[in-house]
């Protein structure tokens, strides 16, 4: 038998705003009891239930819909869910069309139904994860509610659910960057498109937190410099973020114009046309920030480096590419957390992830190093290995801040001689410290002629030999060069992001 009815669980009858509610099979987010203290900034959201066909099944979502929404529960979030639980419905009704009650959900039909999500569902890893952590959520949540007389055993733990492989987060290419805040290309667009537009290019906000700041988000601060305040849907807290003059004042401009067309909304970017409701009382939709960006590209031309407009730019692009210049700026990552406004360090650990990856990729294909001798050292590129040796690699280069290379020694060994790196079998050297060698040949050079003249034969033999070094890796440098001349690693950027700061650090 599946649960008893809403109203006698509850007391002879539902909370006041549920009884209509609950015979529909489509709940609108403004019609729930509290929908008014709801996010609404994607617009009105639905949560559907006419895709689950089994009576206990779909009674039990709804109670689950309902603990959830009354505990905060964003309706977004529940929709999501219950897309899971339909498909999960369809599967029953297709492979197990016996279990009619709770009681009779047993954990083999629960192993049968993950064998077919894994194996035979068309849906990527993610979106798999995701249908069956919605079946465990509501097995483990209504097991003493909606779903009464489950047995002990009917449930997916957590350790079942497929694994999502890691992603580096996608990263806004350097030359669409420039020419999305080209001002000619700015002087395109009216000013509420063009405050849309640096907002996302200088601030890496979630579209969420673009669309609901209010029209007096900007604060100057005692050291006079411009502040913005915004609101972290995600994360339901108010948050403030530095901003440069270029911005400041295109959102006084923004301001100036609200003051003309809108002057009672309370919103930045008041949306134009909404039904039944005055002009500006609501705040534009995301979707409009997206349609922003498609008309932009399109209207500027702004295009990727093989020529092609750059139609998949979308907002949070600009959060990744905020990210990842700070990394490569060496922002400590607390700072970047702070800007990013992340609710976890884990979060903010990925672009340096990607600077890492980004730097290893430059190194290996554009940056062959070379020994004392002038032969290229490769690093290895396939498996296991290539990991292990770009770990070395970075090590090294922290490792050692030499002046002209990186010092290939094993982990924790210390070097006898740091200063005799040209005579070294761990010394390495690569195309970025040409200039270094160069001048340092050219003093050699000097040296050896004054040793000459004072007759020091010791020393004679010593700046020989370094001579000989500098020689033979400036051949190894010159081949690699030539090697790539027609790559044009200088027009991609390359080279810069492969060389190493100041310090040795990439």
């Amino acid at each position: 038998m599946g649960a008893e009815p809403l109203r006698v669980l509850d007391g002879g009858r539902a909370p006041r705003g549920w009884e209509a509610l609950w015979r529909k099979d489509v709940w609108c987010q403004s019609e729930l009891p509290q929908g008014d203290l709801v996010s609404s900034y994607r617009g009105e959201e639905f949560i559907h239930f006419e895709r689950i066909s089994q009576p206990w099944l779909k009674e039990s979502a709804k109670r689950w819909a309902r603990a959830r929404l009354l505990s905060d529960a964003a309706p977004r979030t529940m929709s999501s869910y219950l897309v899971g639980i339909g498909h999960f419905s369809e599967w029953l009704a297709q492979h197990a069309p016996e279990v009619s009650a709770p009681g009779l959900l047993s954990r083999s039909v629960l192993e049968d139904y993950m064998l077919w999500v894994r194996h035979e569902s068309p849906w990527k890893p993610a979106t798999r994860n995701q249908r069956l952590l919605a079946v465990r959520l509501l097995l483990e949540e209504q097991r003493e509610d909606g779903l009464a007389g489950l047995p002990a055993g009917a449930v997916i733990h957590g350790a079942e659910l497929p694994r999502v492989g890691y992603q580096l987060p996608k990263t806004l290419p350097g030359e669409v960057f420039a020419q999305w805040i080209d001002p000619e290309n700015l002087a395109l667009l009216d000013d509420r498109d063009r405050t849309i537009v640096l907002v996302l290019a200088f601030t890496g906000f979630r579209v969420s937190s673009v669309v609901t700041l209010t029209r007096d988000c900007v604060e100057v601060g005692s050291d006079g410099h411009p502040y913005l305040r915004y609101f972290n849907v995600k994360g339901s807290r108010e948050a403030m973020l530095p901003i440069p003059p270029l911005l400041a004042e295109q959102l006084r401009r923004q301001q100036a114009f609200l003051e003309e067309r809108f002057p009672d909304t309370e919103w930045l970017f008041p949306s134009r046309l909404h039904r039944g409701v005055k002009r500006g009382v609501v705040h534009i939709n995301p979707s409009t920030v997206r349609l922003v960006i498609e008309r932009y590209v399109r209207r500027a031309e702004i295009r990727t480096a093989d020529g092609e407009l750059a139609l998949d730019v979308h907002p949070h692009l600009f959060r990744h590419h905020l990210g990842t210049s700070m990394v490569n700026e060496n922002i400590p990552l607390t700072v970047i957390q702070d800007v990013l406004d992340h609710g976890s360090i884990e979060m903010t650990a990925r672009y340096a992830r990607l600077r890492d990856e980004t730097v290893k990729q430059a190194v290996k294909r554009w940056h062959e190093r070379v020994n004392i001798r002038g032969e290229r050292i490769a690093l290895p590129v396939d498996g296991p290995l290539e990991q292990a040796a770009w770990m070395k690699e970075r090590i090294a280069r922290a490792k050692q801040a030499l002046p002209n290379g990186y010092c290939g020694l094993p982990l924790v060994q210390s070097c006898p001689h740091p200063n005799a790196c040209l005579t070294c079998e761990s010394f390495l050297t690569d195309g970025s410290f040409r200039p270094v060698h160069q001048q340092q040949q050219a003093e050699t050079s000097r040296l050896l002629q004054k040793a000459r003249t004072n007759n020091n034969i010791r020393l004679i033999e010593v700046l020989e030999r370094d001579k000989q070094s500098l020689a033979r890796i400036l051949d190894g440098l010159d081949q690699i060069e030539a090697d790539h001349a027609d790559i044009g690693d200088d027009r991609l950027g390359l080279r810069d992001l492969a060389a190493p700061d100041q310090t040795g650090s990439a």
